[in-house]
């Protein structure tokens, strides 16, 4: 069994967008009988972070499993690789695979919430809405 890992780093001036997959390869038999491989997701983490104290906008999905339901369609690493490359995901080797994950998760779990008591109180702005009921 091999792993294959791919990311996405779009670079912004404002933010952090990055997105890391890492899929388990395993032989399987076809219906009809044919060697071939297939591909189980076992993780997938998306981030998107503002860098500013001023525009706060954090997105994190983060999906992982060792007996993950995600499968590709892919049967051979040369379709799964053309396969990432039109998602815009990159190969990338296992040490910097983790590095990546390490460093946007401890970026995430930095990031301060919603702070609620902000919104308390009597409405100081007005909505005005142009189009719609």
């Amino acid at each position: 069994m091999k792993i294959h890992y791919f990311y996405r780093r779009e670079y912004s001036t404002g933010f952090y967008d990055l997105e890391i997959v890492a899929w388990l390869e395993e032989k399987e038999t076809s219906r009809q009988g044919v060697e071939r491989l297939s591909f189980t997701q076992l993780e997938r983490l998306k981030i998107f972070l503002s860098k500013s104290n001023d525009y706060h906008n954090h997105s994190m999905e983060h999906t992982f499993g060792e007996k993950s339901c995600y499968g590709h369609y892919a049967h051979t690493c040369k379709e799964l690789t053309e396969a990432m490359k039109k998602d815009s995901l990159l190969p990338i080797d296992n040490r910097n695979y983790e590095r990546f994950r390490k460093v946007a998760l401890g970026l995430y779990n930095k990031q301060a919430l919603v702070d609620f008591s902000k919104f308390r109180g009597k409405q100081n702005y007005t909505i005005r809405q142009l189009i719609g009921d």
